[in-house]
This record gives structure tokens, C-alpha cells and sequence, in this order.
């Protein structure tokens, strides 16, 4: 019975081995772009609305809007941060601020760009 194991083995090493040459066969090219058309949606030229608001500008006018309309709770909730958030909430702020200048900017250049036109 031993012999026969390893004739089995053999026969099935062997066939093994021909079913791996022909997946090998099977297989892409090495020259496939990964990077091909087929990944590209029409969804990634699409835009919408919403494209056009930065989440830093849109907070920092709420956090404004509620300090204008409503001091006190405005107060309240900024005294109980720690040092740490304050910092952060003063980032936030500080890069919105940025933001809203470069958007200003990119808005002025494009309408340069299309009155040169």
C-alpha cells in the first residue's frame, strides 16, 4: 500500500503542476496598467452643491453665530474646555480663517481668468 501512496502522490504532484501552468497561463500580462480607465467613474466629475462648503469655515461661522445670538450659553460652554481644547478650538479658527482667504483668492483668479478671456 505504501507504493501505491506514493504513486498517488506522484500522479497527483504532477497533475498539481500542470493545472499551475495553465493558471499561469490565465493570468494578466505583466504589462496591465493597474492604473487603467476601468477603476475611472463618471461620479468622480461630477460636483455638487455641498463641494463647494468647507466643514472648518461652516463651523467656525455656527461657533460665531451662536456667540452673537447667544452669549451667555456661548460662555458657559467655552469657560468648562480645558486649556487643551482651547488651543485646538483657536487652530480650528485660525485655519478656517485661511481657508476663507485662499477660496477668496482661487474666486478672484478664476474671474481674472474668464474677464481675460
Amino acid at each position: 500500500m505504501g507504493v501505491d501512496a506514493e504513486d498517488g502522490d506522484e500522479a497527483d504532484s504532477m497533475k498539481l503542476q500542470k493545472l499551475a501552468a495553465q493558471a499561469k497561463s490565465f493570468r494578466p500580462s505583466d504589462e496591465f496598467d493597474e492604473d487603467s480607465d476601468d477603476d475611472f467613474s463618471d461620479d468622480e466629475e461630477l460636483q455638487s452643491p455641498i463641494d463647494e462648503v468647507d466643514p472648518f469655515i461652516l463651523f467656525v461661522d455656527a461657533v460665531k453665530g451662536m456667540q452673537a445670538s447667544d452669549p451667555l450659553r456661548f460662555q458657559s460652554l467655552t469657560q468648562t474646555l480645558d486649556f487643551h481644547y482651547q488651543a485646538l478650538a483657536n487652530g480650528v479658527a485660525q485655519h478656517a480663517e485661511q481657508r476663507r482667504a485662499e477660496i477668496e483668492k482661487e474666486k478672484m483668479e478664476k474671474a481674472s481668468a474668464a474677464t481675460a478671456s
